[in-house]
């Protein structure tokens, strides 16, 4: 398999896990630690910008397209979502067309829905004024959704990861380094149900489940945790495991709040997805041993 964006948040672990069992081309722009570092037998890692045509001598059957600019981006102009969102999706999708790759993973994002009034979000709700990344990411589910293989356009929350611990997101990794540090943490909409999270071992999960179907039904789908919590709880529960003594301050005021609907996930697909505790226990018992 071929996986772009390798060496970020979740590519990079998606590389670690799949590379305990299959071979993979792991494609990366600009080298990092992960780089240096995440070495097997299996891993064949490959510096490429994908704004440039892929002619690489490899023949993968699945690509996992996890390659994106977005607002933390070291590089985050207008060109530069023009060069990795839309035209390096256009080299990927002619690679395989050449290679005659038979399915594709893309790694979208519910910022395609943009400004969410709904209180539950589900596959239906219109797409309202979306930011750079959502507007781009509308259009690379476009692109994908014209082509002749197998393809799921699986659209992500906040996404914590195993090997990169960005301080600065998803929000839920935000909370976990002030509550570890033990910081004040500020918190909107306690007493509403959250399942606005998902860690990298679940989207592994996810597609792996998946690529063991010899065909499944192309198309689009929200992917979160199932079984959403109260977020005062949450929080109680991320305290607890990472024995920490921050101050948690409850705003009152009113925030824009919604819960990601799963149903078309669980129904169609036939995944059973972790609960929103679970993922929150699997993380964080991770995150405090390792960052």
């Amino acid at each position: 398999m071929l996986i772009t964006g390798a060496n970020g948040v979740i590519g990079s672990d998606l590389v670690k896990f799949f590379s305990k069992k299959n071979k993979v081309f792991a494609l990366y722009r600009t080298p990092n630690k992960i780089t240096k570092t995440l070495k097997n037998k299996n891993i064949i890692w490959i510096k490429h910008d994908l704004s440039n045509k892929i002619k690489k001598n490899i023949n993968p059957k699945i690509i996992i397209h996890c390659a994106v600019t977005h607002a933390h981006s070291k590089k985050n102009k207008y060109s530069d979502y023009l060069n990795s969102n839309i035209i390096g999706l256009k080299n990927v999708l002619d690679f395989s067309k050449r290679k005659k790759v038979k399915k594709i993973f893309h790694l979208s994002t519910i910022n395609v829905y943009g400004l969410i009034n709904s209180k539950i979000l589900n596959e239906t709700n219109p797409f309202i004024k979306p930011n750079l990344l959502g507007a781009t990411k509308i259009l690379m589910e476009e692109m994908i959704s014209t082509q002749s293989m197998n393809y799921l356009n699986i659209r992500l929350p906040g996404v914590v990861g195993y090997q990169i611990n960005d301080t600065r997101r998803p929000w839920f990794c935000k909370i976990a380094n002030k509550l570890k540090n033990n910081e004040d943490v500020e918190i909107f909409n306690d007493e509403k149900k959250f399942n606005n999270l998902l860690d990298s071992y679940e989207v592994f999960k996810f597609i792996n489940f998946m690529i063991n179907k010899k065909k499944f039904l192309n198309g689009e789908v929200n992917f979160a945790a199932s079984k959403p919590k109260k977020l005062r709880s949450i929080i109680n529960q991320s305290k607890k495991i990472l024995n920490s003594e921050s101050k948690i301050n409850y705003n009152k005021k009113k925030n824009i709040h919604f819960i990601i609907s799963t149903n078309k996930l669980s129904k169609l697909y036939n995944y059973k997805i972790s609960r929103i505790d679970q993922i929150v226990s699997r993380y964080l018992n991770h995150f405090k041993k390792n960052f």
